[in-house]
């Protein structure tokens, strides 16, 4: 049995801070998680996780194959890691 419901996921366009250029990366946001401009999320790649910022918000990618794996918790000010 298949559905053909197809559930439309936004896409957010991330860059990787070690970037010297503009270039971004898009990755699916999964449903439930809500993520801005400047937020800082893991996403998984060839060599493992990693934190990057999201650059941009989009209605769809023809690039993007995958989800993003969490949002980053902003610190607290005065918390240490």
């Amino acid at each position: 049995m298949t559905d053909a419901t197809t559930i439309s996921l936004a896409v957010a366009a991330v860059k990787f801070k070690w970037q010297k250029d503009e270039k971004t990366y898009d990755y699916f946001i999964p449903e439930g998680l809500v993520v801005n401009v400047g937020d800082k999320v893991i996403v998984e790649t060839p060599r493992g996780e990693t934190t990057v910022e999201v650059m941009a918000i989009k209605s769809e990618s023809e690039l993007a194959q995958k989800k993003i794996v969490r949002a980053v918790e902003p610190e607290a000010e005065g918390e240490k890691a």
